[in-house]
C-alpha cells in the first residue's frame, strides 16, 4: 500500500513578532497622515459665485382704476298699463308677453254695452238743454219788447203830467208797468243762463260717457315690448289692483348694478363699463345714473348702465363687470416686486456692485400685472423682479435684466 507524502507544516510565527509588525505598519500611517494634513490645509477654498437675479426697471404705465360691480337687467323705463274705466269685463286681449307694440296699438277690449246706453243719454240731455236754450232766448226777447214797451209809456206820462195834460195816477200806472217789465227781463235773461249752463253740463256729460267708452279699448301709450300680461279674458278689470300689462318703453334695457358706498364717490356719469351678462357675453356700456343716495341697510348704491344697441338682452338676466373710474399714467414695477412686512411695503433695490438694498415704497392701485408706485423708487430704478425668501438687503447678486436675452434667474 502506496502512503501519501504531504509536505511539512509551516512552524506558527511567534505572537511577540506579530505584534512587533502591526505597530511598525501604524506608526507609518500615522506619519504619512500628518505629512499631508499641512499640504490640504494650506490649498485655498475655491470661491462661491454669487447667485444670478432677474432685476427689473421702473417705468411709467399706464393705471386704469376699476370698481366691481353685480346687478341685473331692468327696464330702463317700465309702463304699467291700467283700465281707466273700473268694473267692466275683459272681452278681448291683442297682445302678449314679448310681442312688439306701437304707440296707440289695441291690447284688450271691455265691455261695452251700458257705456253706449249712457252715451245715448247724455246726447238726448245735451240736445234737451239745447232747446231749452232756444226757449230761454225766445222769453228774454219778449221780456225785452215788453220792457221797451213799458219804458217809453213811462217817460211819455211823466212829461205829460209835466204839462198838466194826465193825472198823476196815470204816471205811477205806467211806472209800475215799467217796473214789471223789467223784472221780467231779468227773470227771462237769468233763464236764459241757466239754459246755457245746463247746456255746458250736458256738453260735459257727454264727453265722459264718449271717453268711458272709448276707455273700453285699451291702448300702448308708448311704443315698446309686453312685459308682463296680468289680463284675463272674462276677468274684471279693476283700477288700483295689477296693471293689465306692462311694457318695456322703446325696448329700452338695461343694467342694474350695485356699488360700495365707499366707492361710488369714484363713479361718474359716462364712466365706460364693460360687463359679461349671462346668455349674451361681454358687452360695453356707459354709466348713465349715480344715485344721490345710499341704502341705509346694505350700505350700496344703484347704479345704472346704458347699454346701446345691445341685441337680445331680457330683463332679470344676471351682469357682472367692472366700471372704468379713472385712467392716468404712474410710476410702476412688477406685482411680484412689491414685498411686505410688518413695516409696510418695500422692495430689493439693486445698489452699488450689485448688491441689494432694502427700499421702502408706498405703493398704490394694481392694473394689468403692474401696481403703482407712488412713492419710493424713480423712473429707472432696478429692483428684484421676485424676491420673495431667497433674498435680502446686503446680498450681492449677478443681475440679469427682464428681457434681456442669455440667462434665467435662479431664482
Amino acid at each position: 500500500m502506496m502512503s501519501t507524502l504531504l509536505p511539512p507544516l509551516a512552524e506558527p510565527m511567534p505572537a511577540r513578532r506579530r505584534g512587533a509588525g502591526v505597530a511598525r505598519a501604524r506608526a507609518l500611517a500615522l506619519a504619512v497622515l500628518a505629512l499631508a494634513l499641512p499640504l490640504v490645509a494650506a490649498a485655498p477654498a475655491p470661491a462661491a459665485e454669487a447667485p444670478r437675479v432677474r432685476v427689473t426697471e421702473a417705468r411709467p404705465a399706464e393705471i386704469a382704476i376699476n370698481i366691481p360691480v353685480t346687478g341685473t337687467l331692468v327696464a330702463r323705463e317700465e309702463v304699467m298699463v291700467n283700465p281707466r274705466v273700473a268694473g267692466r269685463i275683459i272681452m278681448a286681449l291683442h297682445a302678449d308677453v314679448g310681442d312688439a307694440v306701437d304707440e296707440g296699438a289695441l291690447l284688450a277690449e271691455l265691455d261695452r254695452d251700458s257705456l253706449e246706453v249712457q252715451l245715448a243719454q247724455a246726447e238726448a240731455e245735451l240736445a234737451r238743454a239745447k232747446a231749452a236754450v232756444k226757449q230761454a232766448a225766445s222769453q228774454v226777447e219778449l221780456a225785452q219788447a215788453n220792457f221797451d214797451n213799458a219804458a217809453t209809456n213811462y217817460e211819455r206820462n211823466r212829461k205829460l203830467r209835466e204839462s198838466g195834460t194826465i193825472s198823476q195816477a196815470s204816471v205811477d200806472q205806467s211806472e209800475t208797468a215799467y217796473q214789471t217789465a223789467r223784472a221780467s227781463l231779468s227773470a227771462a235773461q237769468d233763464g236764459l243762463a241757466v239754459a246755457n249752463a245746463q247746456v255746458r253740463q250736458a256738453e260735459a256729460q257727454l264727453r265722459m260717457a264718449r271717453l268711458n267708452l272709448g276707455y273700453t279699448r285699451i291702448t300702448a301709450p308708448v311704443d315698446g315690448i309686453i312685459a308682463a300680461r296680468n289680463a284675463r279674458l272674462g276677468a274684471v278689470a279693476v283700477a288700483g289692483a295689477q296693471p293689465m300689462f306692462s311694457i318695456i318703453a322703446h325696448g329700452e334695457v338695461e343694467a342694474e348694478v350695485e356699488v360700495l358706498e365707499t366707492e361710488v364717490a369714484q363713479v361718474s356719469l359716462g364712466d365706460r363699463v364693460t360687463l359679461n351678462i349671462a346668455g349674451i357675453g361681454e358687452t360695453e356700456g356707459k354709466v348713465r345714473l349715480v344715485p344721490p343716495s345710499v341704502d341705509a341697510r346694505t350700505r350700496l348704491a344703484k347704479l345704472r348702465i346704458a347699454l346701446p344697441g345691445v341685441d337680445g338682452l331680457r330683463t332679470g338676466s344676471f351682469a357682472r363687470g367692472l366700471i372704468e373710474a379713472r385712467r392716468y399714467t404712474a410710476l410702476t414695477v412688477p406685482v411680484s416686486a412689491i414685498l411686505s412686512d410688518g413695516d409696510g411695503d418695500f422692495v430689493l433695490l439693486l445698489g452699488k456692485d450689485d448688491i441689494l438694498e432694502r427700499r421702502d415704497v408706498k405703493a398704490g392701485a394694481v392694473w394689468a400685472g403692474r401696481r403703482e408706485i407712488v412713492s419710493g423708487l424713480d423712473e429707472g430704478d432696478r429692483v428684484v423682479l421676485r424676491a420673495g425668501p431667497f433674498f435680502q438687503s446686503g446680498d450681492k447678486v449677478i443681475p440679469v435684466l427682464e428681457g434681456a436675452a442669455g440667462g434665467e434667474s435662479d431664482q
